[in-house]
């Protein structure tokens, strides 16, 4: 008899150890298999809400996801057994991308090429296009009378962005035959008769000759660039003449 009650004790001691094993690998797994995956929860959401989740993690049988829609992002918390909607909720912390705005268009160049003139007056001699600080803009180069005028102006407005200015070095500018007529005739007083121009070595002269009431003849030097009276030389006609008389 007390074989028979030890028996029944050890297979009663064998069967609790089984079933405490048995719940220990499969009683806690069992709720587990009435939850929602992360791709049928992603898949709940995505559906019902036409977004795109960002973010999706599972916490105290509860999954915490971000869904960014219409450049809002937005927090749902969605029960993983049921797979009910707890909450919903724009986050006041987004981090959805700032749209970028739509891109200006640009004034044709002949509009912005009249800006530039209206600000300088002068002839463009180059135009072309430019970066400003990822801004499209136009760099033209005008020339003035004596200086240089580089501008740059913004692709889309039309607004000018910047204005230089450097003097250019013009060459020397040659009398004209009137200049040096004039310059002569203040220094030998008579009927100019003939006027010509002369270089030696690297400077150009201007020869004015001259003849004077008394019937003298004068011939004067003038530098053509400085207008300088470098000489005067004279031919006497009058001793010519009475040489001829004798």
């Amino acid at each position: 008899m007390k074989k028979l009650s030890w028996f029944w004790v050890s297979m009663c001691s064998i069967i609790m150890v089984i079933v405490f094993v048995s719940w220990q690998q499969f009683g806690k797994l069992s709720p587990s298999a009435d939850m929602l995956t992360e791709q049928e929860a992603q898949k709940l959401v995505q559906d019902r809400y036409q977004g795109e989740v960002t973010l999706l993690k599972l916490a105290n049988q509860q999954y915490q996801i971000e869904l960014q829609k219409q450049n809002k992002l937005y927090v749902i918390k969605l029960d993983a057994k049921s797979g009910k909607i707890i909450s919903f909720d724009e986050s006041t912390d987004s981090t959805a991308p700032t749209p970028d705005p739509p891109p200006k268009s640009e004034l044709p160049e002949e509009e912005l090429k009249q800006i530039v003139l209206n600000a300088v007056n002068g002839e463009i001699v180059s135009f072309e296009k430019v970066d400003m600080n990822q801004q499209p803009s136009y760099k033209a180069v005008v020339n003035e009378a004596d200086k240089q005028t580089t501008i740059i102006v913004d692709a889309a407005s039309g607004a000018i962005l910047s204005t230089t200015s450097s003097a250019v070095n013009q060459p020397p500018k040659r009398l004209t035959e009137n200049e040096a007529v004039n310059i002569a005739v203040s220094q030998v007083q008579g009927e100019v008769d003939d006027i010509w121009l002369d270089t030696e070595g690297d400077q150009t002269f201007y020869l004015v000759k001259i003849e004077t009431n008394d019937d003298r003849e004068a011939t004067v030097q003038i530098h053509a660039i400085t207008g300088d009276v470098t000489s005067v030389s004279w031919d006497d006609h009058r001793s010519d003449q009475k040489d001829d008389d004798d």
